[in-house]
């Protein structure tokens, strides 16, 4: 599975976000278990969640809830009716488009794209649309950035000049464009735009009254921000659009607007005929390729189906785009589902998925630590820059009711992040020698190794080497790197390297997603871990990823803390307030 695009820094707006848990204004919590489950999720908004989640068991809804903030400017709170974008996640609902049109009679799966765009190059011709619906069609991930001006027309010109990856019908190559070309299809054969059509064909009829790609003045109202760390990246209509949805390099493929409840209208929706037939669901939803070279999971249309933890199916999606992150996990067979999304680059929907799926199905999981408030002087004798016996410091600062504490370089990154298992202890060793033979080549201007690690390739290591020309153009050239390490930050892993430029130094975040990476991101400094308060000059940090902890003290008596007490698997480590400066 994919996860398109970047990671980038935290928000100078922290002080907003970093407030304690605010619970949905409205939302539904129902039953012990759901009660359980809202109590870690309100403890996860505090080491940096914000989003929505729904659970459903047994075919009841026992969760509906919103976590953290939506707009931190105006202290809007994250809700059950908050609108978020669920950028692949579109996927299935282009695919329901085309099944519809099948039930229809308007075309077939195996008609050929020529029987749609006759002007089609004789190497595409022959792609048919179950091709595109399983991503076999040998076409590349994406031939652009998401918000590009790019019409239909001179989208469908671009895709008929790219290259193939192999002829169609061979391997899984997840493709963006491959569904930006079943949604050209669904226009050119309904002639509507994709929008009106999955509007009026798809999401009314599934009681969806909050989904599409242009929201009413009221759900506009409720649209989410989204927080690239130390940015407001607004929300989606903030960035070029057409006016009837997305331009094209994410139409079809991502882009459409919608609310947890939403999303499971669309789960009940499938268990009925109400948008599409018996025959046409079993199509929709039964496995078909193999995306890996293992049995499972395997493509249907629009759905990645592998097995439940129960050993029945599971039908799911992941989207982001480097800002909005969303999980959905349907289990028809257990009366389950699962949504999670997210607004911010600080914390992973996927990882916090993951944790409800243990729990849903009576697994083991790790429980955060407990944590008590903290008054504002305890948090304000613990700031200060403190010194490792290697020289390297770390930077604490005080938030409201938490410490943001940063590392220099990788003593500190090792000391703050939470050990993972040995599996995962070897994964990450495997991300820092890829990284560093892509930086390797790319300090020779070759790009290849970047772009073989990168989800969207040659397109993303373009956009990279863009953002280095402009740092250079600030710090003069790039001259070499070194590679920090690898830690699992909110559930994300990201793989940090310090550039060195002329003039200073810049730090380089991979942000991986499976076995490639999502991104890159060039920011000032690495970002922070926090600390949530465990007692009088007692903090904690918890990631959802590793389950893992570390546990950190503020000694001394009086004002200024002396030095702070890091405890980690490896052992308690301290490190000692700096008097640089001091007089």
């Amino acid at each position: 599975m994919r996860l398109p695009r970047s990671l980038r820094l935290w928000s100078v707006l922290l002080l907003a976000l970093f407030s304690p848990p605010i619970p949905a204004a409205r939302g539904d919590v129902h039953g012990s278990f759901g009660a359980a489950l809202d109590h870690y999720l309100a403890q996860l908004a505090g080491y940096g969640f914000s989003g929505a989640v729904l659970v459903a068991q047994h075919g009841e809804v026992v969760l509906d809830q919103g976590y953290g903030l939506a707009d931190r400017a105006r202290g809007t709170p994250f809700t059950a009716d908050t609108l978020f974008d669920i950028a692949s996640i579109s996927k299935p609902f282009t695919a329901a488009a085309v099944l519809r049109l099948e039930t229809q009679g308007k075309l077939k799966v195996e008609d050929p794209i020529s029987r749609f765009f006759p002007e089609a190059p004789p190497d595409k011709a022959r792609i048919t649309l179950h091709q595109l619906l399983t991503h076999t069609a040998g076409l590349p991930e994406s031939l652009g950035p998401e918000y590009e001006h790019l019409s239909r027309h001179h989208f469908l010109q671009r895709v008929f000049a790219a290259g193939l990856a192999h002829p169609p019908g061979g391997r899984f190559i997840y493709s963006n464009d491959g569904y930006s070309l079943l949604a050209a299809v669904v226009e050119k054969v309904s002639g509507r735009s994709f929008g009106d059509f999955l509007r009026s064909e798809v999401f009314l009829p599934a009681g969806m009254k909050h989904t599409g790609f242009l929201p009413d003045a009221q759900d506009l109202a409720r649209l989410a921000h989204g927080y690239t760390g130390d940015n407001d990246w607004g929300t989606p209509l903030d960035h070029p659009h057409a006016p009837d949805g997305p331009w094209w390099n994410l139409r079809g493929n991502g882009g459409i607007l919608t609310t947890t409840g939403d999303l499971y209208r669309w789960h009940m929706a499938l268990q009925g005929n109400a948008v599409l037939s018996a025959a046409e669901r079993e199509k929709y939803q039964s496995p078909k390729v193999p995306e890996t070279g293992a049995p499972y999971p395997k493509y249907a249309y629009g759905w990645s189906v592998d097995k439940s933890p129960a050993g029945g199916r599971q039908l799911s999606h992941v989207g982001g785009n480097g800002v909005f992150m969303s999980d959905y996990r349907r289990y028809p067979d257990d009366g389950a589902v699962i949504v999670v999304a997210s607004n911010s680059v600080d914390f992973s929907a996927i990882a916090v998925a993951d944790q409800l799926e243990l729990r849903l199905f009576g697994k083991s999981f790790a429980e955060p630590p407990a944590t008590v408030p903290a008054e504002a002087e305890q948090l304000r004798r613990c700031a200060g820059v403190y010194v490792l016996a290697s020289g390297e410091s770390l930077a604490v600062a005080a938030e409201q009711n938490r410490l943001a504490v940063t590392p220099e370089g990788r003593e500190g990154l090792e000391i703050l992040s939470p050990e993972p298992e040995r599996k995962r202890q070897h994964r990450f060793a495997e991300r820092e020698a890829e990284v560093d033979k892509a930086l390797t080549a790319a300090l020779h201007g070759k790009l290849e190794p970047l772009a073989e690690i990168l989800v969207d390739s040659n397109a993303a290591a373009e956009r990279w080497r863009a953002s280095l020309e402009a740092t250079a153009s600030e710090l003069g050239a790039w001259k070499a790197f070194t590679v920090l390490g690898t830690r699992s930050l909110g559930g994300q892993v990201v793989t940090h390297a310090r550039l060195a430029f002329e003039k200073g130094t810049r730090v380089l975040d991979v942000v991986w997603a499976g076995r490639t990476a999502d991104g890159v991101s060039i920011s000032r400094s690495l970002r922070p871990t926090w600390f949530l308060p465990a007692g009088p000059s007692r903090f904690v940090t918890f990631d959802a990823g590793t389950g893992g902890t570390v546990r950190m003290s503020c000694e001394g008596t009086g004002g200024a803390a002396t030095a702070v007490r890091l405890e980690t698997a490896g052992g308690a480590v301290t490190a000692r307030r700096s008097t640089v400066g001091v007089k």
